[in-house]
Protein backbone atom coordinates (compact mmCIF):
# COMPACT_ATOMS: atom_id res chain seq x y z
CA UNK A 1 0.00 0.00 0.00
CA UNK A 2 1.66 3.71 -1.14
CA UNK A 3 1.14 6.28 1.24
CA UNK A 4 1.35 9.33 0.60
CA UNK A 5 3.44 12.10 1.99
CA UNK A 6 2.12 14.36 4.54
CA UNK A 7 1.54 17.97 2.57
CA UNK A 8 1.73 21.12 5.03
CA UNK A 9 0.42 24.97 3.87
CA UNK A 10 3.53 27.23 3.66
CA UNK A 11 3.42 30.70 2.67
CA UNK A 12 5.91 31.93 -0.31
CA UNK A 13 6.33 35.32 -1.88
CA UNK A 14 6.98 34.97 -5.47
CA UNK A 15 7.37 37.30 -7.81
CA UNK A 16 4.88 37.85 -9.91
CA UNK A 17 6.40 36.52 -13.65
CA UNK A 18 7.07 33.66 -11.63
CA UNK A 19 3.91 32.90 -10.65
CA UNK A 20 2.85 33.65 -14.49
CA UNK A 21 4.99 30.81 -15.42
CA UNK A 22 4.30 28.53 -12.98
CA UNK A 23 1.02 28.77 -14.28
CA UNK A 24 1.63 28.55 -17.87
CA UNK A 25 3.56 25.32 -17.20
CA UNK A 26 2.34 23.50 -15.03
CA UNK A 27 -0.29 21.50 -17.02
CA UNK A 28 2.47 20.84 -19.59
CA UNK A 29 4.35 19.26 -16.93
CA UNK A 30 1.42 16.77 -15.87
CA UNK A 31 1.02 18.31 -12.57
CA UNK A 32 -2.31 18.56 -11.32
CA UNK A 33 -1.85 21.63 -9.33
CA UNK A 34 0.48 24.48 -9.47
CA UNK A 35 1.83 23.25 -6.11
CA UNK A 36 3.09 20.17 -7.54
CA UNK A 37 4.31 22.10 -10.09
CA UNK A 38 6.49 24.13 -7.48
CA UNK A 39 7.43 21.18 -5.76
CA UNK A 40 8.93 18.70 -8.61
CA UNK A 41 10.70 22.64 -9.50
CA UNK A 42 12.75 22.59 -6.00
CA UNK A 43 13.05 18.96 -5.76
CA UNK A 44 15.17 18.81 -9.16
CA UNK A 45 17.15 22.26 -7.99
CA UNK A 46 17.96 20.74 -4.51
CA UNK A 47 19.00 17.52 -6.65
CA UNK A 48 21.14 19.55 -8.76
CA UNK A 49 22.74 21.52 -5.94
CA UNK A 50 22.86 18.33 -4.06
CA UNK A 51 24.54 16.65 -7.04
CA UNK A 52 27.52 19.06 -7.16
CA UNK A 53 28.49 18.50 -3.99
CA UNK A 54 28.92 14.58 -5.03
CA UNK A 55 30.49 15.97 -8.03
CA UNK A 56 33.88 15.80 -5.67
CA UNK A 57 33.48 12.43 -4.73
CA UNK A 58 31.33 10.74 -7.99
CA UNK A 59 34.47 12.32 -10.25
CA UNK A 60 37.21 10.21 -8.99
CA UNK A 61 35.34 6.94 -8.23
CA UNK A 62 34.02 7.12 -11.67
CA UNK A 63 37.93 7.72 -12.94
CA UNK A 64 39.08 4.76 -10.71
CA UNK A 65 36.47 2.63 -12.41
CA UNK A 66 36.99 3.58 -15.75
CA UNK A 67 40.48 3.46 -15.56
CA UNK A 68 40.27 -0.56 -13.61
CA UNK A 69 38.13 -1.48 -16.74
CA UNK A 70 40.48 -0.13 -18.93
CA UNK A 71 43.34 -1.82 -17.20
CA UNK A 72 41.49 -4.86 -17.38
CA UNK A 73 40.49 -4.73 -21.56
CA UNK A 74 44.11 -4.21 -21.87
CA UNK A 75 45.06 -7.02 -20.40
CA UNK A 76 42.57 -9.23 -21.98
CA UNK A 77 43.80 -7.79 -25.46
CA UNK A 78 47.41 -8.11 -24.71
CA UNK A 79 46.83 -11.81 -23.63
CA UNK A 80 44.86 -12.26 -27.39
CA UNK A 81 47.46 -10.78 -28.99
CA UNK A 82 50.18 -13.04 -27.80
CA UNK A 83 48.37 -16.20 -28.11
CA UNK A 84 47.98 -14.71 -32.26
CA UNK A 85 51.42 -14.09 -32.52
CA UNK A 86 52.12 -17.74 -31.38
CA UNK A 87 49.95 -18.99 -34.15
CA UNK A 88 51.11 -16.90 -36.43
CA UNK A 89 54.48 -17.97 -35.50
CA UNK A 90 53.36 -21.29 -35.59
CA UNK A 91 51.98 -20.74 -38.87
CA UNK A 92 55.08 -18.92 -40.46
CA UNK A 93 57.12 -22.10 -39.63
CA UNK A 94 54.62 -24.61 -41.66
CA UNK A 95 54.66 -22.67 -44.95
CA UNK A 96 58.48 -21.78 -44.68
CA UNK A 97 59.26 -25.58 -44.28
CA UNK A 98 56.84 -26.35 -47.32
CA UNK A 99 58.13 -23.80 -49.87
CA UNK A 100 61.01 -22.45 -51.66
CA UNK A 101 61.84 -18.91 -51.60
CA UNK A 102 64.90 -16.94 -51.07
CA UNK A 103 65.45 -15.15 -48.03
CA UNK A 104 66.92 -12.02 -49.64
CA UNK A 105 63.27 -11.50 -51.17
CA UNK A 106 61.58 -11.17 -48.41
CA UNK A 107 62.36 -7.44 -47.38
CA UNK A 108 61.10 -6.61 -50.95
CA UNK A 109 57.85 -8.87 -49.91
CA UNK A 110 57.22 -6.85 -46.41
CA UNK A 111 57.08 -3.73 -48.30
CA UNK A 112 54.81 -4.98 -51.33
CA UNK A 113 52.65 -6.21 -48.58
CA UNK A 114 52.26 -3.11 -46.22
CA UNK A 115 51.46 -1.22 -49.78
CA UNK A 116 48.68 -3.67 -50.83
CA UNK A 117 47.45 -3.86 -46.78
CA UNK A 118 47.35 -0.06 -46.94
CA UNK A 119 45.49 -0.13 -50.14
CA UNK A 120 42.82 -2.36 -48.58
CA UNK A 121 42.81 -0.65 -45.81
CA UNK A 122 43.93 -3.66 -43.76
CA UNK A 123 41.28 -5.82 -45.05
CA UNK A 124 43.74 -8.39 -46.50
CA UNK A 125 41.84 -11.96 -46.57
CA UNK A 126 43.98 -15.23 -47.86
CA UNK A 127 41.90 -15.17 -51.82
CA UNK A 128 43.66 -11.47 -51.81
CA UNK A 129 47.15 -13.32 -51.30
CA UNK A 130 45.86 -16.36 -53.64
CA UNK A 131 44.80 -13.66 -56.29
CA UNK A 132 48.37 -11.93 -55.71
CA UNK A 133 50.11 -14.55 -56.31
CA UNK A 134 48.81 -15.82 -59.20
CA UNK A 135 49.53 -13.00 -60.57
CA UNK A 136 53.06 -13.47 -59.66
CA UNK A 137 52.98 -16.70 -60.87
CA UNK A 138 51.54 -15.39 -64.21
CA UNK A 139 54.55 -12.46 -64.64
CA UNK A 140 57.15 -14.74 -63.92
CA UNK A 141 56.18 -17.14 -66.46
CA UNK A 142 55.63 -14.49 -69.43
CA UNK A 143 59.58 -13.43 -67.86
CA UNK A 144 60.68 -16.95 -68.61
CA UNK A 145 59.25 -17.33 -72.43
Amino acid sequence: MHMKPKHIRHSTWLAESTVEKVKENYMQDNCSTQSEFIEKAILTYVGYLESEKNADYLSPTILSSMKECSDENTKRITRILFKLAVEQAVSNNLVAAQINFEPSRYKTLVRECEREVRNLNGNFAMIDALRWQRKLADVESIDDE
